[in-house]
């Protein structure tokens, strides 16, 4: 079992690079993988020298969602639904509260989870080889309550439900024309893009940055209702049938059958 870090991180010229390190796996998480990323935003978040964090990926892929594999075998999605003592930490929550801007470079797929973290970053660029995905609903499950909130400010209630509704994956094009992403760059220039858009962020007065990312967090912060009720749903529907039977269909590699249990 190789020791590389699941999760690197490095800072230049006050630019934090939180890079996901799975690409065998197109940086889907597993446990060690969601607590890593975690203390590597609490380590950006608490570095008064970082005044931008970029987010990427590792390979071919940004981020897959959850390891199927791993995590249904373990404590599954079970030990993100239990807010009040949840098994691991996940680094939306340091996300969604760090007044350092975030910028995600997403350079492949960004699914499920994956497509929720880009969501939580203040501005997205692409890479042309990037998907999205809203999976969530294929697995029987529903998305944190910030992914509804951000989809229906940037896309329009039409266009957000089509992505949460349906879970279809669509492209970097697509994304660009729906507001996903506000650029799409060939792969290769994909980082020094986000490179050059963090330092343009960087050479800016950091309080002064700090605080319009307060103002940018109140302005898209989710209701109190919706975030209890996305709670409370995915606590309700990762302990259902249909839920398991996804997991299942896709862990064999066939059409799931759903009953609505």
């Amino acid at each position: 079992m190789s020791n590389e870090p699941l999760c690197l991180y490095d800072v230049s010229d006050h630019v934090a690079t939180i890079t996901l390190n799975r690409p065998h796996r197109l940086n889907a998480f597993n446990t060690q993988s969601y607590q890593q990323t975690t203390e590597a935003f609490y380590k950006a978040d608490a570095d008064p020298e970082v005044r931008c964090i970029i987010l990427t990926g590792a390979g071919r892929g940004f981020c897959s969602g959850d390891d199927v594999e791993e995590l249904m075998g373990g404590d599954g999605l079970e030990g993100l639904s239990e807010s009040d003592a949840p098994r691991f930490e996940i680094p939306g929550v340091v996300m969604a509260r760090t007044d350092r801007p975030i910028i995600a470079a997403v350079n492949g797929a960004a699914v499920g989870y994956g497509f929720e973290i880009a969501l939580l970053a203040d501005i997205r660029i692409a890479a042309d080889t990037a998907k999205f995905s809203q999976m969530f609903v294929k697995r029987g499950l529903v998305a944190g309550a910030s992914s509804f909130t951000t989809l229906n400010q940037l896309l329009g209630p039409a266009d957000a439900a089509e992505l949460l509704l349906t879970g279809d994956l669509i492209d970097a094009r697509r994304a660009l024309e729906m507001g996903v992403v506000s650029a799409v760059f060939p792969n290769e220039r994909l980082l020094d893009e986000a490179r050059a858009l963090a330092a343009r962020i960087a050479t800016n007065p950091p309080l002064a940055v700090r605080r319009a990312k307060q103002a940018l967090q109140l302005a898209r912060a989710s209701s109190q209702e919706l975030k209890t009720h996305a709670r409370d749903a995915l606590a309700e529907l990762v302990r259902t049938e249909d839920h398991k039977e996804s997991v299942a269909a896709f862990l064999e590699k066939r059409e799931p059958q759903y009953h609505g249990v």
